[in-house]
């Protein structure tokens, strides 16, 4: 067997070993979308792999599939495949990557595969696939919605590179990095920058990669990429940041393998640092979606409305999506001071029932919900409180009868743990005091 061969293989069962590792943790559950990615693909004589499509809705719908090759492959451009139909209420079965896409090169190939609602619609599919081997062994590969690649911060933790030992195979690490296609833009290129950190926290090795979108790339060995000392390493983490222009999607996954039986998994790069755009002023934890902030600091709406109370009877009401189970606060922030308000500022906050208006959490000379002082804690709430669905809470600010002179301008701090919108007005500058 060629070294070539053995690295093909390695590539393969790394990549797609997903059913028994962790990568399927890492998928969700919200699975059926308009634009799907498969974050990886393969056609080779040692593996075949096998695609179903699932079409939910009562309305036949048009699938259509871009192949975007790995840069050392002997596939020279992307490919623009054949659409196909899947049927209503049913599931289509594609044998092969090359029955996807007929053009592909001959010989061994390998990429990520974006599929889609032929002409834009807005009609929704799942997809997974299964690889299997001569023996049927074989691994899932599902998609993931286009919309999850983000260009945050992304990190890979848990790698390793070992020696091999009388009783251990050698270990290795295999990272790839590309950028998802654009289907109306110009494509363009940008550079993604890699740092490894050893387990203590330790930078032991940077690199770059110069990608552009529609393209990706391997990395044999990311330690030896990052020019890291030799020797051995165990729980370390890989961090890729995008530096490029236009905020794209960058794909981001790495792959432990042993090198004896080529047994691996595969770890898809997880958000961990956004760019809080208008959200807040630095970048800050979670993912970059204005949809799922972890922190918010705003003091204007999606209109460009400024949070303000006018003097006497006045008040705003702002709408909060949360995502139950979680938990969090919201406060009202002076902006004079840059910390929670003091009832003196003469605001006060509540949350209400939305269709009974009884008060939740807050009320009279409050300035944060729900109010751990007041024995309120902070959890928004079980999955069941929103009848199954991510919920929505009605957040109310107004003047507390001491602010009786001025425009009173104030800012809204939230954290959650998994994340919301960016509380924008429904209701502004109602002459009213509700509470």
């Amino acid at each position: 067997m060629t070294v070539m061969t053995k690295l093909l293989i390695a590539f393969v069962l790394v990549a797609l070993a997903l059913v028994g590792s962790p990568a399927a943790r890492a998928q969700t559950t919200d699975g059926y979308h308009s634009y799907q990615v498969f974050p990886v693909v393969v056609d080779t004589a040692a593996f075949a792999q096998r695609f179903v499509f699932k079409n939910p809705s009562n309305a036949d719908i048009t699938i259509r599939a871009r192949y975007f090759p790995e840069s050392s492959t002997s596939q020279a451009t992307p490919l623009t495949c054949p659409d196909f139909v899947v049927p209503f209420f049913r599931s289509v079965a594609k044998a092969s990557l090359r029955e996807i896409c007929p053009d592909l090169a001959a010989g061994s190939q390998f990429g990520f595969l974006h599929t889609s609602i032929a002409g834009g619609g807005f009609q929704l599919f799942a997809g997974f696939s299964r690889v299997s081997n001569p023996q049927g062994q074989g691994f899932t590969v599902e998609t993931f919605s286009a919309a999850t690649f983000t260009s945050s911060d992304t990190v890979v933790n848990g790698v390793r590179r070992l020696a091999a030992t009388p009783s251990a195979p050698a270990f290795q690490t295999n990272c790839f990095v590309g950028m998802v296609n654009l289907l109306e833009s110009d494509d363009f290129l940008g550079t993604v920058n890699f740092k490894i950190f050893n387990s203590a926290g330790a930078k032991i090795g940077e690199g770059n990669v110069n990608t552009g979108t529609g393209k990706i790339t391997r990395l044999l060995d990311i330690f030896a990429a990052g020019m890291a000392p030799a020797g051995d390493y165990n729980d370390a983490q890989v961090r890729f940041t995008y530096t490029g222009p236009n905020e794209p999607g960058v794909i981001a996954f790495c792959t432990v393998q042993d090198n004896t039986s080529f047994g691996a998994d595969f770890r898809i790069a997880k958000q961990e640092v956004g760019d809080g755009g208008p959200a807040y002023p630095s970048r800050v934890l979670g993912p970059q979606d204005v949809t799922a902030n972890r922190v918010v600091l705003i003091s204007t709406d999606s209109l460009g409305r400024p949070f303000e109370i006018d003097a006497g009877a006045s008040a705003n009401t702002h709408l909060l999506y949360i995502r139950n189970p979680d938990s969090g606060f919201c406060m009202i922030i002076d902006p004079n001071t840059g910390v929670q308000a003091l009832p003196s500022y003469g605001l006060e906050i509540r949350a209400i029932e939305g269709d009974t208006e009884d008060t939740t959490a807050g009320g009279n000379n409050s300035t944060v919900v729900p109010d751990a002082s007041a024995g309120q804690g902070n959890y928004f709430g079980d999955k069941a409180d929103g009848d199954g669905n991510n919920s929505r809470a009605v957040l109310e600010v107004e003047s507390n009868e001491q602010n009786t002179g001025v425009v009173r301008p104030y800012k809204l701090l939230c954290r959650s743990g998994s994340g919301m919108n960016l509380l924008d007005i429904i209701r502004y500058k109602d002459p009213v005091d509700r509470f």
